[in-house]
């Protein structure tokens, strides 16, 4: 059990010269995919941004692929007109998030009741007004500002975006790309819950599996984060049922049948003191085993749509200004 000290320290282990610090930016990736879900969801359901964010997906699927456009309706102000949506069915979004038909309408029932989403004859959308609301730009906002935080962490670890294309780009991006983030954030989150649901089967247990290796390491400091392999277990602290139910704002007997599974699946352990996450045991085959690379995959596409969208020039030509002129807090209304 923890005694309020602070664990042995473990001398970070040296990676081969110019590899990519896998396990490092699973790290951080593991703490912005968090974040962003606790931001998204607000006092709702932990499956609701995932939902949410399948809708919005699949009405944009088109949208997504027009760079043009993507600029276009780049900024707070700007929301894409419902005119360019397209419906997607509860089914499709069930299928895409193997959950239960009953619990993807139940959800979305819900939702649409909130007006966070919209029914239509063909089927379920995000409308325009629900992404010019008080409490979604602030969420925008905070979603932006945390996906620049995660970027500038890549680039101190190393890795940087991709070169963009040298044509000129119109129209340029002349504010802050809040809305084209979002965008950019939802199609990263929903390939992370793809892959995550292709090892542990369902959205919850994912969301589990990933806080639970959150909260065992939330407590190092910069160096011990640093270790480019898996965590021994001198380094980490175990988290209670409990603990881990009152984080993610679930049942503790929702969190304990899921914990068991995890366990059943060698994705999380009881030891003395709670559990402890095996991130280790996701691959199936060692540390730079496929989960581990097919991170790095992600966060490498995701530099590549920042990159190719004009999202990094605008934040390097903002901090070579000395910073953002502008305040992250959404216009009024």
């Amino acid at each position: 059990m923890d005694d309020g000290q602070a664990p042995p320290a473990t001398a970070p282990k040296r990676a081969d010269p110019g590899a990519a610090p896998m396990w490092r930016i699973a790290r951080a990736s593991i703490e912005m995919i968090m974040d962003m879900i606790e931001i998204t969801r607000g006092a709702g359901s932990v499956l609701d941004p995932l939902i949410v964010s399948t809708v919005l997906e699949g009405n944009l699927a088109l949208f997504n692929q027009d760079p043009e456009l993507q600029r276009r309706y780049a900024e707070i102000d700007r929301p894409p007109p419902d005119e360019l949506r397209r419906p997607i069915s509860i089914a499709a979004v069930a299928g895409s998030l193997s959950l239960p038909y009953e619990t993807v309408r139940r959800r979305a029932g819900q939702l649409v009741r909130s007006g966070a989403l919209a029914a239509t004859p063909k089927g379920l959308t995000v409308p325009a007004a629900a992404l010019a609301t008080p409490a979604y730009l602030a969420a925008a906002v905070a979603r932006y500002e945390r996906l620049k935080r995660f970027y500038l962490e890549l680039k101190q670890a190393g890795v940087t975006a991709p070169a963009a294309s040298a044509e000129p780009q119109d129209p340029a991006l002349s504010g802050p790309p809040v809305r084209l983030v979002n965008r950019i954030i939802g199609e990263y989150m929903l390939r992370v819950n793809e892959q995550l649901l292709r090892r542990v089967g369902d959205a919850v247990s994912g969301i589990l599996v990933l806080e639970l290796g959150r909260a065992n390491a939330e407590h190092l400091d910069h160096e011990a984060r640093r270790i480019e392999a898996p965590l021994p277990d001198d380094l980490r602290r175990p988290v209670s049922i409990l603990a881990l139910a009152r984080r993610l704002r679930l049942p503790p007997e929702t969190v304990r049948r899921h914990v068991l599974r995890l366990e059943a699946e060698g994705l999380a352990r009881k030891v003395r003191g709670g559990w402890l996450a095996e991130i280790s045991a996701l691959p199936r085959g060692g540390a730079a085993g496929p989960p581990i690379a097919r991170n790095l995959a992600n966060v490498g596409r995701l530099l590549s749509r920042l990159a190719s969208l004009g999202v990094v020039a605008y934040w390097e030509a903002e901090a070579q200004a000395g910073g953002p002129a502008w305040t992250a807090e959404p216009p009024p209304g």
